[in-house]
């Protein structure tokens, strides 16, 4: 059974979708890390609510220059690296799909990337003007979108394109040729793109935006009935797993409503949270606990990775994406490793958040650990949200620290399986 299922995801792997989406994220990696920095040092520093600009007190040390000097730049790189990280994962996704069959890959990328612009500005056409373009579509938290319309211009090109061999040097008039044999593939795809822009136009649809998740984000926020809670995780972590981040993102910040602000009134008048009335949010849940603000298993793998040492590659990736997911900047690694659309991480980027909540509310229902109810600083490692969560409860933090543990036993079998899937492919492409 588990030499078929291993057989099974390696095919997986194989097919020419998931081929292209893995040599774009590798490709991508870099871009994905330098954000990742940036987030961090702007989450922990150069934000109000950060944790490290409130312990130290920057307020008081950094000039105001220093500090806007600061946050301008790291705004700035998140900006160029997770803000318009759809325009370089479709140009990179329809190039290494064009590659898989010979044609005209750099043609295909520049197409790719225009239907993108295009259906972004359709997308915000008409509601600011000042706006051209809808930065949502175009962010890293569709990344889903802008493989699926790269990998569809590669398919025009692989359908209607004519085979391409790279030359060491190009004329013009060889670039002019070039040019003329491309011109049906991308004119077919540019038609395509202009059909899709004018149906989010006139239909005013908001493709993988937060607000297109607004209804399964405030019912995750808002309900405390645990069985609806794991339902909804299961859809949450597999949208991220997917490559759309934007429901997993908006339950990872302040959440602010009628019944946290109740938890919160109720602590603050009773001097703890043991019995406040909405033990089970699910906006309290996933993050404390389900996902611990990327530990659960980003962090888990990294750690597994570090110890495991099989694959240099792999290796070199977890250190250098150690530093930001223990901070939360998890995007770095999800990119490079990859775990985004990876096959063998679905189950357990699904499974594990679920024990670990209903560990956690099994724990609250026992009272061994109070509800978390304070609002948590930007940059808190995960592994102390629930310490600070629960204004410095010891049991929640050991709790934590025992739940990452089991996160990485539990992980530990199918990081195994990933480095021996991961060396099979290798072997048959040197094959």
């Amino acid at each position: 059974m588990k030499e078929f299922t291993f057989n099974i995801l390696v095919r997986i792997q194989e097919y020419s979708f998931f081929r292209a989406a893995r040599h774009t994220m590798a490709m991508l990696m870099p871009i994905a890390v330098v954000g990742s920095y940036f987030k961090v040092l702007n989450d922990l520093i150069f934000t109000p609510n950060g944790l490290i600009y409130n312990i130290f007190s920057l307020d008081k040390i950094l000039s105001d220059h220093i500090w806007y000097a600061g946050s301008f730049v790291c705004r700035g790189m998140v900006e160029i690296t997770f803000g318009v990280f759809g325009v370089y994962a479709s140009y990179f996704m329809a190039r290494y799909t064009a590659r898989l069959y010979h044609k005209d890959s750099t043609m295909a990328g520049l197409t790719a990337v225009s239907i993108m612009l295009f259906c972004s500005y359709a997308s915000s056409s008409g509601r600011d003007a000042r706006m051209p373009f809808t930065a949502s579509l175009l962010q890293v938290n569709a990344l889903f979108i802008a493989l699926v319309v790269g990998y569809c211009v590669g398919q025009v090109f692989h359908l209607l394109g004519k085979n391409y061999s790279y030359v060491k040097d190009e004329g013009t008039k060889v670039l002019q040729k070039r040019a003329g044999a491309a011109a049906l593939p991308s004119f077919v795809s540019l038609l395509a793109g202009i059909l899709l822009g004018i149906i989010i136009y006139e239909l005013q649809l908001k493709l993988l935006n937060s607000a297109s998740f607004n209804e399964i984000v405030s019912r995750m926020q808002t309900t405390n009935n645990f069985a609806e809670v794991l339902v909804l995780s299961v859809a949450i972590t597999f949208l991220d797993w997917l490559g759309i981040g934007f429901p997993l993102h908006s339950l990872s910040g302040t959440v602010n409503n009628a019944y946290t602000a109740e938890n919160l009134t109720y602590t603050l008048r009773h001097g703890n949270s043991w019995n406040v009335p909405y033990k089970f949010l699910g906006s309290s849940l996933i993050n404390t606990y389900g996902t611990m603000g990327g530990a659960s298993v980003v962090l888990a793998i990294i750690v597994l990775m570090l110890l495991i040492r099989s694959n240099r590659e792999n290796e070199i990736n977890a250190k250098i994406n150690l530093l930001p997911a223990t901070f939360g900047s998890t995007l770095g690694f999800n990119i490079g490793l990859p775990l985004i659309l990876n096959p063998v991480f679905l189950i357990p980027s699904i499974v594990i958040p679920l024990i670990n909540m209903t560990l956690a509310a099994a724990a609250i229902s026992l009272h061994v650990i109070p509800v978390c109810v304070y609002q948590i600083l930007k940059g808190t490692p995960g592994l102390l949200v629930s310490f600070f969560g629960t204004n410095g409860n010891w049991a929640a933090l050991i709790f934590t620290i025992l739940l990452f543990l089991l996160d990485i036993v539990l992980l530990l079998p199918v990081v195994i399986f990933n480095e021996k899937m991961v060396t099979r492919i290798n072997n048959q492409k040197k094959g």
